[in-house]
């Protein structure tokens, strides 16, 4: 059993932990077949009655895939990165038909790779510390591991808003969006998994979780969203049909709207084009998919993207030379719905 992922079982509960505190709990390769195996494992064995998946330290509980791993295997032609994406978004799928409760503890970072393991949890459980995101875009790559799935089913169009920007949300704002179920005060996190280590086995234990979250000082209702102010306009704004359409709203809004609204546009204005042309397209075509074809979706874009996609410049840009000034392959101009479909045979 690796150390980077450790199992164990406590009372009637599987508990995970992602064991790369120094790397955010990034999920490599090697980690995500134990983890999977063990699932299914625990699925069959009765003694073992919820399951819970933490991030070791108080940083992260999982900060993604391990991107440098992703991209040396693309640079030197391996299969390894599409086998990864194979194998992770098997296990993302299972995991939103576990049969059993499956509590994700969401603190720190929570992002990419991380969202995949969590967001089909039965319990999706936050602390004020949790930084939540889809940022894929950042790197020149298009929001995976189910994004085409869980983002349309945000309200309104706030999962637009999420895939095409990348923005990073706090736990209130998570809550809101439907990403989150529950928050729960960070320092009484460990009390909370004491507590779920001694389920009663004569009483299912969806039926007792809620009690002890509460009894733990978590709420299910989020307080001040700054999504709830920023709402009307955004469901306005990320309802144009393309991302040129946006970006030119936007542009109109921010001469005289709020400060957020000109920060949303730059940020955008930084970002790889053909991701969030993608990113778009993905997430609305989701909406009308079943689970299982939106992961085959997202396999099929990602098999394609390693080589057509902007990933490798983004990834050397801002992690491996760290020179902040990737080259992204086109401009929106040229993201003609004839390009994007040479590109991506998949989106005719």
């Amino acid at each position: 059993m690796s150390a980077e992922i450790l199992f164990e079982k406590r009372g009637g509960l599987g508990e995970i932990t992602l064991n790369r505190p120094q790397a955010l709990n990034t999920l490599r390769y090697p980690m995500i077949k134990p983890l999977h195996e063990t699932l299914q494992q625990w699925a069959a064995d009765p003694a073992v009655i919820a399951v819970l998946i933490k991030g070791a330290g108080e940083k992260a509980f999982c900060a993604g895939g391990d991107i440098r791993s992703l991209y040396d295997g693309v640079v030197s032609g391996s299969a390894e990165p599409y086998q990864f994406f194979q194998e992770e978004y098997a296990l993302d799928q299972y995991i939103y038909s576990f049969p059993k409760p499956y509590i994700a503890l969401m603190n720190g970072y929570v992002m990419g790779g991380g969202m995949g393991i969590s967001q089909g949890a039965h319990f999706r459980i936050a602390t004020e510390r949790s930084k939540i995101a889809m940022p894929e875009v950042v790197i020149g790559f298009f929001p995976d591991v189910g994004a085409s799935y869980f983002l349309p089913r945000c309200p309104g169009r706030i999962g637009e808003y999420l895939a095409v920007t990348g923005v990073t949300l706090d736990a209130e704002d998570a809550l809101y969006a439907n990403l989150v179920d529950w928050v729960l005060p960070a320092d009484k996190s460990h009390a909370f998994i004491e507590q779920i280590e001694q389920l009663k086995p004569d009483t299912p234990a969806a039926e007792q979780l809620p009690a002890i979250l509460r009894g733990a000082g978590a709420r299910n209702t989020p307080i001040q969203p700054s999504l709830g102010s920023k709402r009307a306009q955004i469901d306005q704004l990320f309802s144009h049909p393309t991302v040129h359409n946006i970006l030119a709203a936007l542009e109109n809004a921010a001469a005289d709207g709020p400060t957020w609204l000109d920060e949303t546009l730059q940020l955008m204005k930084t970002r790889s084009p053909l991701a969030m042309v993608a990113a778009l397209e993905i997430v609305r075509r989701g909406k009308q998919l079943p689970i299982a074809e939106c992961f085959a979706m997202e396999l099929a874009l990602a098999a394609r993207w390693m080589t057509a996609g902007d990933f490798v410049e983004g990834t050397r840009a801002l992690i491996i030379d760290k020179d902040k000034n990737p080259q992204w392959a086109y401009t929106l101009d040229e993201l003609t719905p004839e390009k994007l479909r040479t590109l991506f045979p998949l989106f005719t």
